[in-house]
């Protein structure tokens, strides 16, 4: 929920700035002019773009993933108008309509009442059971009438069809009733609401979807890498979790994020000039669209390493498109992460791609005439478990190739940066460090 005055955390964000984030908005707040805008390349959860605006900046906050992109937009209040509050207080009041299954959605009514039971029994057995005999798209057991068609029209959208989550995600990263009520309050915010909400409206209720999502999702972290497999150790922590996690009331913790939302927003100025985009920094289009702003500072939090983040958040991408996505098949079988087949790839996180698409960052900042800062984490050991895909050095050398009249300082953060990989692929004996490069304008 809200962990901070100065910004609104919706999801649990691998390389998050939150501990670092108060020294990125001084250094930023250093190198500004209030007429111009501070542009934020990566801005995932929107820590540091919301930051940035909180503390008086214009702000544009992009990222490739379309969620981060509904996430930013909610919170720098991008095209909020005066009743927008107000409208969005009143879906809250009509959802009580909202509990009742619609018709396409009944086939799971007699799964839903044996959930709970065994939820009030707590009994891990028979929920595994249960789970492990669902028919879903991800997995090879004799597919449902609803998995059939939704095999037969992936890509298509799923507003007022077959439920997306529950035919997807139900018994894997969420229980069944949660899945059915995700789906539920994401064809309600789609056709109900849609076609009298502002846009600002609609981001703010996708934003609150992505954070309820996040809150009780049953994964490692509470990302979407990988649902938590059920195991008959029942006094096992990741099972009390899978209690813990299952007995979220989804229509209840998402008032509550609308409502924690409200709390973070509400004092903004709703005459917003910061907003949000969502392209590929590497794209003409992305170069055209900002040509013409002032831009005068830059902050870059690239990936920098081989784990895509894509694999991470598969899930809020999902929900914003709300397509029956194709799944992905390893050695024809589903992946256990059940993700799409197609994937964002970025750039950085490719040794082929990533210097090249790191010239673009300093390409940008040296036609903008404009300051750079980047957050990066050295690697000081041969093997970290997260092999980075440019090293210090590289960035150094493309400093002065590409911006050699601006001057570099270097902040060093006394904590380890985070690894994404699994727990058996983690080096223990490491010492990477978060670092912050400063480049600056003379």
């Amino acid at each position: 929920m809200a962990e901070h005055s100065k910004y609104y955390r919706p999801i649990q964000y691998l390389g998050s700035k939150i501990r670092v984030v108060d020294t990125i908005v001084k250094e930023c707040q250093k190198l500004h002019t209030p007429e111009n805008y501070v542009l934020d390349l990566f801005s995932g959860s929107s820590i540091v773009a919301q930051s940035l605006y909180n503390n008086g900046m214009n702000v544009i906050a992009n990222d490739t993933m379309s969620f981060s992109s509904d996430i930013a937009a909610c919170m720098l209040n991008q095209d909020r108008k005066e009743c927008s509050i107000s409208n969005v207080e009143a879906f809250v009041s009509g959802m009580v309509s909202l509990h009742t299954l619609p018709q396409k959605f009944m086939e799971f009514s007699s799964l839903i009442e044996k959930e709970r039971q065994l939820l009030d029994k707590k009994d891990l057995l028979g929920l595994k059971v249960l789970y492990d005999n669902l028919s879903q798209v991800g997995s090879d057991r004799q597919a449902s009438l609803q998995v059939d068609y939704i095999r037969k029209h992936a890509g298509c959208s799923a507003i007022n069809n077959y439920p997306l989550f529950a035919n997807y995600y139900a018994g894997t990263y969420f229980g069944i009733r949660q899945a059915l009520e995700i789906d539920i309050l994401r064809n309600a915010i789609e056709t109900e609401w849609n076609q009298k909400c502002d846009l600002w409206e609609r981001k703010m209720l996708l934003t609150a979807l992505y954070n309820t999502c996040s809150i009780i999702v049953h994964s490692v972290g509470k990302h979407f890498a990988q649902p938590i497999q059920i195991n008959g150790e029942e006094n096992k922590i990741t099972n009390t979790r899978l209690f813990e996690n299952r007995n979220y009331n989804v229509f209840d913790v998402f008032k509550t994020c609308i409502m924690n939302i409200i709390s973070s927003i509400v004092k903004n100025d709703i005459n917003s000039t910061s907003y949000s985009l969502c392209m590929d920094i590497c794209s003409p289009t992305f170069r055209k669209l900002i040509a013409d702003k002032n831009v005068d500072v830059i902050y870059a939090d690239p990936p920098y390493t081989a784990q895509q983040y894509s694999r991470f958040y598969h899930i809020p991408e999902v929900l914003h498109s709300y397509k029956y996505p194709k799944l992905q098949m390893f050695r024809g079988k589903y992946t256990q992460g059940i993700y799409p087949e197609e994937k964002y790839k970025s750039p950085f996180c490719s040794k082929i791609k990533a210097k090249g698409a790191f010239e673009f960052i300093f390409d940008m900042a040296q036609k903008h005439d404009c300051s750079l800062i980047v957050s990066y984490s050295e690697s000081k050991k041969q093997k970290t478990g997260n092999e980075r895909m440019v090293t210090l050095e590289y960035l150094l050398q493309l400093a002065h190739k590409k911006l050699p009249h601006h001057s570099l300082s270097k902040i060093n953060f006394d904590f380890d940066y985070r690894q994404l990989n699994r727990s058996d692929k983690i080096v223990e004996n490491k010492d990477d460090k978060e670092i912050l490069l400063i480049f600056k304008k003379q």
